[in-house]
């Protein structure tokens, strides 16, 4: 099964570049763009930063899920 994820579609809707994302996840850029792109598969914790991140805007709650964006990670029954 081919593996996909939200991400940048979620990015853009959010207003945030990937830089943006990047700075707030506390993670590289490349690592954001490659993601997007699906070169590569995070791991659990970059994952759950990425997560964070899009949800810092909404404190209290969560907008987001982890299957909001990583529908089909091999990571999703950690997030559950």
């Amino acid at each position: 099964m081919e593996s996909f994820n939200n991400l940048k579609k979620i990015r853009i809707v959010e207003g945030l570049t990937i830089t943006e994302l990047a700075a707030l996840a506390r993670v590289s850029a490349k690592v954001i763009s490659q993601t997007e792109r699906m070169m590569r598969e995070p791991k659990a914790v970059t994952k759950a930063k990425i997560l964070k991140a899009l949800n810092v805007a909404y404190p209290g709650q969560s907008k987001y899920v982890f299957k909001d964006i990583f529908p089909e990670g091999p990571d999703s029954e950690y997030f559950e």
